[in-house]
C-alpha cells in the first residue's frame, strides 16, 4: 500500500514542520502553542502506520493481553518517515472486538506515552483505530463524527492504512481519544473529572449517595487517586429528582442541557442506538468546573445510521417515547419539559433537513466512495467482501448470521421522512405532546368474521398495548395484554377465538413510558 494516496499535498510531517518554521521565524504564535494534531486528522490524505513487534506471534500476544485486562504490548511505530519506539499497542473495543475476534483485523489502540511518559505523537498521546464492524461501506462512523463535530466537542477522525511486521493489515478509521489532551483543546481547564459509560450501559438513574453504586456503570478516567464522585452524584440526583417546575433552572445549573439535547437529537435523527438512547453505552461526562456544569461527549458511533437496532425499528422509532424511556432519565426529563422538548425536536428537524439529510449524505457518499474504493478493494483483511461495499450504499446487505445492515442512503431518506412527520405531528400538538393520538389506525380483519379474526393497528410511537372486548350490553368479555410494541404496524392474531356470534365493541388501550393513556375503538361482527 505504500504510495497508494499519491496526492499533491506535502506529507503530514513536512507540512507540520513548515508551519513550525514559519511560526518560529515570523512570530505569528508561539511554536509550543501550535496544534499539530490538526495535521494528523487531515482527512484529505490517507495516514499510513507501520507497526513492528519484536515477537513473531504478535496476534496471539495481543489477544492474550486483551483477555488479561486490555494490557498493552510494546512496539515500534513508523509514520511518514518518523519513528517512535516503545509505543503501547493493544486490541480495543467491546462488540467491535467480539464480532471480529476470529479475524486478523481487530480494532486497535496505540498509546504513545505508555512506556515513555512524555512521548506524544503530533500532540496526542492515544489513537484508536476502528475496523468497520457491521459497516461494509466503511463510512458510517466517519459521517457520524463529522456531523457530531458540528454540534459539540467531538473526536476527530481520518482514514489510516496499517502494516504490521511488513504485512498489510488494512484500512481503518483513526479516531481521536477523549482524554486530557482532548479536553485541553475544548475546555478552559482539563484537570477535572472525566467519566466514561461502561460496556454494560449507564442509565444515569439515581442510586443513592454511595459511589460504589455508580462505579458499576461508569469508569472514572482522570483523578483516579482522589476518587471523588461527590459532584457527579449531586448532578445525577438533581437530574432525577428536581421538580418539574424548576427542572430547567436546577438541572441546567449542574448539567449542560443544550449539549445533552444535541447528542440525544443526533441519536434519534440517525438511529444511533448503541448510545445512551439505546444500549446506554458510548458517551463520556466531563465535570467542567470552570463553567460549573457537566458536559456530555459522544463516543463510538460506529453503528449509527441504523446498523444497531437495539431491537427497535430503526426507520420508525418514535423520537419521544422509546420503550426504555422510564430508565433513561436524561431523555425523559427533557421530553416531559415543554421548552426542552421543543428545542430537542427542533434540533432533530434541523439535522434531518441539513447535515443528516438524504441529499447531504448522498453528496458525502459521492465524495468519499472514490477515495475508499481502491483501499477497500486492496484491503486483504476487510471483514466483508468488496461487493458488499459496493452494494450497501444503496441496498440492504446481510452479514454474519442473517444480520441485516440497512442501505445507507435509502435508510437516511426513510428515517428522515419518518422523523419529519413525527416532529410535525408533535409540534402541531403544542405543549402537550401526549395529545397526539398514538394509533394511526385500528381495525379487525376480516370484518365480519367467521372466527379467527385478528386485530390490526399502527402505532405512531412505542408503548404498552392492551385489548378489551365488550358485548352489546357493555360487558367486558375478553381482556388481552399485547405487551410492549414499537412504533409501526402490528397484529394480534385470533383475538376472538372462543367467543359466540355477535357484534362486539373493541378498545385498544395504549400507555407510553410517561403514563400517557389513549385508546382506539372499532366494532366487529362475529358469526359462527
Amino acid at each position: 500500500m505504500t504510495g497508494m494516496t499519491t496526492n499533491r499535498q506535502p506529507s503530514p510531517s513536512r507540512r507540520v514542520l513548515a508551519v513550525i518554521l514559519f511560526t518560529v521565524c515570523f512570530g505569528g504564535v508561539r511554536a509550543q502553542e501550535l496544534d499539530s494534531s490538526r495535521v494528523l486528522f487531515d482527512d484529505a490524505v490517507l495516514h499510513t502506520f507501520r507497526i513492528t513487534f519484536s515477537v513473531p506471534g504478535w496476534q496471539d500476544s495481543l489477544t492474550a493481553n486483551y483477555l488479561a485486562g486490555e494490557v498493552y504490548m510494546p512496539a515500534r511505530v513508523e509514520y511518514d518517515g518518523l519513528a517512535f519506539d516503545s509505543v503501547g499497542v493493544r486490541y480495543k473495543g467491546n462488540s467491535s472486538y467480539v464480532q471480529s475476534r476470529h479475524t486478523p483485523k481487530k480494532p486497535l489502540k496505540l498509546k504513545f506515552d505508555e512506556y515513555r511518559s512524555k512521548q506524544t505523537f503530533f500532540g496526542v498521546k492515544t489513537l484508536n483505530f476502528s475496523n468497520a464492524v457491521k459497516d461494509p461501506t466503511f463510512l458510517r462512523e466517519k459521517l457520524a463524527y463529522d456531523i457530531l463535530g458540528r454540534l459539540m466537542p467531538s473526536p476527530r477522525a481520518a482514514y489510516a492504512w496499517i502494516e504490521v511486521n511488513g504485512e498489510p493489515l488494512g484500512l481503518y478509521l483513526m479516531v481521536e481519544q477523549i482524554d486530557k489532551t482532548f479536553l485541553k483543546r475544548h475546555f478552559a481547564d482539563n484537570g477535572f473529572n472525566l467519566y466514561k459509560a461502561g460496556d454494560n450501559g449507564a442509565t444515569l438513574e439515581y442510586r443513592g449517595r454511595d459511589k460504589e453504586a455508580y462505579k458499576r456503570e461508569f469508569e472514572l478516567k482522570t483523578n483516579e487517586k482522589e476518587d471523588d464522585w461527590t459532584r457527579f452524584i449531586d448532578m445525577v440526583e438533581v437530574l432525577n429528582d428536581a421538580p418539574r417546575d424548576s427542572f430547567v433552572s436546577r438541572a441546567g445549573a449542574t448539567l449542560d442541557l443544550d449539549r445533552c439535547i444535541r447528542l440525544l437529537a443526533f441519536n434519534m435523527a440517525v438511529s444511533n442506538f448503541d448510545s445512551y438512547t439505546g444500549s446506554g453505552r458510548n458517551y463520556y461526562l466531563y465535570d467542567d468546573r470552570v463553567a460549573g456544569k457537566f458536559v456530555i461527549l459522544p463516543w463510538d458511533p460506529n453503528e449509527a445510521f441504523g446498523a444497531y437496532s437495539n431491537e427497535w425499528d430503526v426507520i420508525r422509532q418514535d423520537v419521544l417515547t422509546p420503550s426504555n424511556l422510564s430508565r433513561r432519565p436524561l431523555l425523559r426529563r427533557i421530553v416531559e419539559n415543554d421548552s426542552l422538548r421543543t428545542a430537542y425536536l427542533a434540533v432533530i428537524r434541523n439535522l434531518v433537513d441539513g447535515p443528516a439529510s438524504g441529499d447531504t449524505i448522498a453528496a458525502a457518499v459521492a465524495r468519499w466512495k472514490p477515495f475508499l474504493d481502491p483501499l477497500v478493494r486492496s484491503d486483504p483483511h476487510k471483514l466483508y467482501p468488496y461487493d458488499l461495499f459496493l452494494e450497501n450504499f444503496e441496498r440492504d446487505v446481510y452479514v454474519g448470521i442473517n444480520m441485516r445492515i440497512p442501505a445507507l442512503i435509502p435508510f437516511v431518506r426513510l428515517r428522515g421522512d419518518n422523523v419529519r412527520s413525527q416532529v410535525d405531528a408533535y409540534s402541531a400538538a403544542g405543549a402537550d405532546y401526549s395529545a397526539v393520538q398514538p394509533f394511526v389506525s385500528v381495525d379487525g380483519y376480516p370484518n365480519p368474521s367467521r372466527g379467527g379474526a385478528s386485530v390490526r393497528f399502527v402505532l405512531r410511537r412505542g408503548g404498552r398495548v392492551g385489548l378489551s372486548v365488550y358485548d352489546l350490553l357493555g360487558r367486558e368479555v375478553r381482556r388481552l395484554d399485547a405487551g410492549d410494541r414499537l412504533a409501526g404496524a402490528h397484529e394480534i392474531p385470533n383475538a376472538f377465538d372462543g367467543l359466540p356470534s355477535g357484534v362486539y365493541h373493541c378498545r385498544l388501550a395504549f400507555t407510553d413510558a410517561l403514563g400517557s393513556y389513549r385508546s382506539g375503538t372499532y366494532r366487529l361482527a362475529l358469526t359462527r
